[in-house]
């Protein structure tokens, strides 16, 4: 057979990079006029371009462009690829946020071009997931094309493989075996020449060959295409055809199927690792980022539940979502764009939030509408109780504790001036029954207020799956004193204790000490702090083979340097501690409560460093780690720093153990230790040394605060790691009747196996959406439990993802993108 060398035509861009966002997407702009007026005159020439937040740029702002690209298209000759809203990073964000770009992404492209995307490209992300195979199938994407991770750095037998996900979804993958995405402008007949001479090694009769100008747009050039008709002519024996990633994967999959299946090989797995340094660079927008995604998945399925319950119209969130999608681009969420691109990103992501947050409240202030809020009524002048709503925005129950916090009047009680604690306070559930409580301080801290007005408890409660529950609260004058438990342990020296785990610090050690039932979790001085040397720039350098795998360069090991007792009593205490070093500190919040077998921890750290990085240090003799990543759960064996999602679960040579946090994204394990990484002080798009000028601004110079957990590494780890990431909300509301009872459950879905990663309003406004992910590695049969009324979803095969339409109290099963088939 022929040789067939498929040229594809890019113009790699990036929207945010060593420019802003304005500057990026009007490249777009200027780099598609370019590429248009090249294919008039070179009728040959084709070429690929995806991300719809470009053509949607283009579309609005310069319609006469976008028309010619719309000609082209119609043509043939302009592949609209990718499916995705932009390139983002295939490793750190959510698995619900892949899914939402295809489903974006996809749809805009139908309704443009008449045509979905059937090949993903990758031209830059830093690595790529294990799950994503899962996500693509569930999009309709049938091919992928990437050039990272390079030959260097992960090898793969053939260009051209079967790239296969947890769940048996199997991708049709290729990475060009010589060059990148793009080219210079004198390379094209070297880079024919080295494509020539590695075809002839392989086995492969269809070759993909991507060239480009191509950083900030660019795309081919008019001496590239001259050089590909001179080489073309010089070498008849193979067959040059300018293609695109549609029609060179056609190709491709036809010689597949004339060779037979076995004629490619199978990869599993993650095809990863690159530029480890991404994986914590710029840790004010990484945690941010992962706010805002969490605080938008739990506000949208809230608003899907409670209004569609309610018979109202849904909260239109597509503003928040387009947020969340550009901002995961694969120079952005990774680290590696200048500081003014990320003043501006974190200023579009504070919209996403704050839209979110009203989604959400608005949501709530409507169920509260509905349920019956009354509280008893007050004798005489005296304040009546507050109405606290508690929502679990969950699939599954929630069982734990809750901060509520009022007003106890509306000014200061003067009658018990000089002894708040002595305020009597009563905490009553949806049935009238009195909960035990235990006072905490609040947040304000009010010199010469000696008077009690504001009031915070911690209460344990129960609520049903996407269910809610009625508190009462409230100063009560003779009120009856719940029975409760005896207080926790909590010591001056120190040491905290709920039977369960006791946490302990001393001035001066390098670590705090944690016991679980007696034993220690952590060997040595335990939990501690290190700053390591950290030479390398945003990316953590681009030699594979020995930067940023795993520093440890030991710069300081911090110590501790205040204790403190901040709680303590019957459902939870509480130490706060501090770790010291010469420029910089982590203070660190411990607490535990009464039955809980985990250790939940607030962190502050101010950071004042250059070339360092701050890593928490678990010695515990860690062997190998279970990583969720998106979409999959990755075991691995120690190999530097590695990303890693909202837990982990270490085998080490004393059993299991679990970490979950809020913000963090990349750890590793060190001789025994597991380690997570917490902030870096690199340079804004820097790259390894020479030294950066003093002039020159330390990335997370300043404040940043994270939330993590620790627990034995059981069944119980995701479930904690969700309730981390997306707590009960609480709201006070108005005391009134209501039609719905003062506690419930709209919706559940069974079994706990599958993991909720969407419950939203279709995209035609047609009915609910409701998307599941098998976790268990079997093949199970979903239900949805919908206001009383069991929906037989159907079958969801092990770790695949699997999505619904539900109207009219049936379940449509559908894709990703919601589009069918024949669309």
């Amino acid at each position: 057979m022929k040789l067939t060398f498929h040229l594809i035509a890019n113009a790699h861009l990036d929207p945010v990079w060593l420019w802003d966002w304005r500057e990026g997407l009007n490249e777009g702009i200027i780099t598609c006029r370019t590429i248009l007026d090249l294919m008039d005159e070179f009728e040959e020439l084709t070429f690929i371009r995806g991300e719809s937040a470009v053509y949607r740029h283009i579309e609005d702002h310069d319609p006469e462009t976008f028309q010619r690209i719309r000609k082209y298209v119609a043509e043939g000759r302009w592949d609209v690829v990718g499916g995705t809203v932009i390139q983002p990073d295939t490793n750190l964000p959510g698995v619900e946020t892949f899914a939402r770009h295809f489903a974006c992404g996809q749809n805009y492209f139908m309704s443009r071009f008449g045509r979905r995307a059937r090949v993903a490209w990758a031209a830059d992300s830093f690595g790529h997931c294990a799950g994503l195979p899962e996500v693509m199938s569930a999009a309709g994407i049938t091919g992928f094309a990437f050039t990272r991770p390079s030959s260097d750095v992960l090898h793969l037998e053939k260009p051209a493989f079967w790239w296969e996900g947890p769940g048996g979804s199997r991708i049709l993958s290729y990475r060009p075996e010589v060059g990148w995405y793009g080219i210079e402008r004198d390379e094209m007949e070297k880079r024919l020449d080295a494509s020539l001479a590695a075809a002839l090694r392989g086995d492969l009769d269809n070759v993909g060959i991507f060239y480009g100008l191509g950083d900030h747009g660019g795309g081919p050039s008019r001496r590239h295409l001259r050089d590909i008709r001179q080489w073309s002519a010089a070498h008849p024996e193979v067959k040059v055809t300018h293609s695109g990633l549609h029609r060179f994967f056609d190709a491709l999959t036809e010689e597949i199927e004339r060779k037979g299946d076995g004629s490619l090989p199978t990869v599993k797995g993650e095809l990863n690792f690159c530029l480890r340094g991404c994986y914590s660079s710029v840790a004010k927008f990484k945690f941010a980022y992962r706010k805002t995604e969490a605080a938008l998945a739990r506000a949208e399925r809230t608003d899907a539940v409670i209004r569609s319950a309610l018979h109202q119209p849904l909260a239109n969130l597509h503003g928040a979502w387009e947020s969340v999608l550009f901002n995961s681009f694969h120079d952005i969420l990774p680290g590696s764009s200048i500081e003014r691109a990320y003043d501006d990103q974190l200023a579009w992501l504070g919209s996403a939030y704050h839209q979110s947050q009203r989604a959400e409240l608005s949501a709530l202030n409507a169920l509260a509408m509905h349920v019956d809020t009354r509280t008893a009524k007050s004798q005489r002048d005296h304040p009546s109780a507050v109405s606290v709503l508690a929502w679990n925005p969950h699939p599954f129950p929630y069982k734990g504790h809750l901060e509520l916090e009022a007003n106890m009047d509306y000014r200061p009680i003067s009658q018990y001036k000089d002894r708040p604690d002595e305020l009597p306070l009563s905490v009553l559930n949806a049935e009238g029954v009195l909960l035990p409580f235990q006072s905490v301080p609040t947040e304000n801290a009010l010199d010469g207020w000696t008077a009690p007005w504001r009031k915070r408890v911690v209460v344990p409660v129960e609520l049903h799956p996407f269910g809610w529950q009625v508190f009462e609260f409230g100063w009560i004058e003779g009120s009856a004193v719940p029975s409760s438990p005896e207080p926790l342990c909590a010591s001056q020296n120190g040491a905290i204790n709920n039977g369960i785990y006791r946490v302990q610090a001393a001035l001066g050690s390098e670590g705090v000490q944690i016991f679980r039932k007696g034993v220690e979790v952590f060997s040595g001085a335990g939990l501690s702090a290190i700053v390591v040397e950290d030479a390398f720039g945003s990316w953590g350098g681009f030699n594979p083979a020995t930067d940023g795998q795993s520093l440890s360069n030991l710069l300081e090991q911090w110590r501790i340097t205040a204790v403190e007792i901040v709680e303590s009593g019957p459902e939870r205490t509480a130490l706060w501690m501090r770790f010291s070093g010469k420029r910089s500190w982590l203070e660190m919040t411990f607490q535990l409560y009464r039955g809980r077998d985990a250790v939940e921890v607030s962190a502050r750290v101010l950071w004042n460093e250059r070339y360092a990085r701050l890593k928490l240090v678990m010695p515990l003799g860690a062997r190998e780690a279970e990583f969720e990543t998106p979409g999959a759960r990755t075991l691995r064996q120690p190999s530097g720093e590695v990303p890693g999602g909202r837990w982990v679960r270490v085998f080490g040579e004393s059993g299991t153990f679990g970490f979950a946090s809020d913000s963090l994204y990349g750890f590793d394990c060190t001789n025994g230790d597991f380690r997570a990484t917490v902030v870096r002080a690199s340079g804004y798009a820097h790259d390894t040394p020479p030294e950066m000028p003093s002039w020159r601004p330390a990335v997370d110079c300043g404040e940043l605060k994270f939330r993590f957990l620790i627990n034995p590494g059981d069944e119980e780890l995701p479930i904690l790691a969700q309730w981390l990431e997306q707590p009960p909300v609480t709201i006070l509301v108005p005391a009134k009747e209501g039609k719905l009872a003062r506690s419930g459950s709209f919706a559940s879905i069974s079994p706990d196996s599958l993991q909720l990663l969407a419950m939203k309003k279709a995209e035609d406004g047609d009915g609910l959406v409701v998307r599941v992910q098998e976790t268990s590695g079997k093949t199970t049969l979903a239900a949805l439990t919908w206001l009383g009324t069991e929906i037989k979803l159907g079958e969801v095969k092990a770790h695949t993802i699997a999505t619904w339409r539900i109207s009219g109290g049936r379940a449509v099963r559908t894709s990703i993108t919601e589009l069918s088939e024949t669309d």
